[in-house]
């Protein structure tokens, strides 16, 4: 196979083979020749790939994997694991365990992973399905996704979705107020404004409308826009 020009980097595979299926591939015409024999009864096996990034490369090893050797050895995320040698795979927002960039990890990386990841990953040490693979690592704490404030008295949920910050007032010598949010159909700043008034949410509060820019100096979200 001739190498791409843009394909420079080179990873390194390792397959860990138990003893018994080792010989299943040497019956099968599929023998590993740079496979040597490990402690524990493992045979370790080494082959390289080449890519513009790890994400490309494991995709490349897992496509060889289940041509040649899946019907033998089962699911690779049992046998082999990928060194990340320009530590590509980094704990970020965003970071997702199912990505191919994040699977099939050798031990340095997982270590630096869980390092960076401060308690928010573990190691996926469970056996998995067929359709439902393990990853290298998994989440341990759930990702809090934060209301976006989009101005004093609004704010749009992780969904989307706008609410209105109103203040009631209670009657009595108290004058107590309580604040409680209101759930806006709109999905716009502007579109949230004219609802507001139209649905007259704003009639204890004439003040907290009186200034447009409110409204209209604040920075859009991608769900609010």
């Amino acid at each position: 196979m001739m190498m791409k020009i843009n394909d420079f980097q080179k990873y390194k595979a390792t397959l860990l083979i138990p003893y018994d299926q080792y010989f299943s591939l040497i019956y099968d015409t599929k023998y590993l020749l740079e496979a040597r024999l490990s402690s524990g009864r493992i045979f370790v096996a080494h082959k390289y790939f080449y890519g513009c990034n790890r994400r490309k490369a494991v995709e490349k090893a897992t496509d060889w994997y289940s041509k040649d050797l899946r019907e033998v050895l089962g699911p690779p995320s049992q046998i082999m694991m990928i060194d990340d040698p320009m530590e590509e795979v980094i704990y970020e927002e965003g970071f997702v365990c199912t990505d191919l960039r994040n699977k099939y990890l050798d031990e340095p990386t997982i270590d630096r992973l869980l390092n960076e990841a401060g308690g928010d990953l573990g190691r996926d040490n469970t056996t998995g399905t067929e359709s439902h693979p393990t990853c290298s690592v998994k989440r341990l704490r759930r990702r809090r996704k934060q209301e976006v404030r989009l101005t004093d008295r609004l704010t749009q949920s992780p969904s989307g979705v706008i609410y209105y910050r109103m203040t009631e007032f209670h009657k009595g010598n108290s004058g107590r107020t309580k604040s409680r949010k209101v759930k806006l159909a709109s999905k716009s700043l502007v579109k949230a404004r004219k609802e507001i008034i139209r649905r007259g949410l704003d009639r204890l509060e004439k003040g907290s409308l009186g200034n447009v820019s409110d409204f209209r100096n604040v920075s859009f979200t991608s769900k609010a826009a």
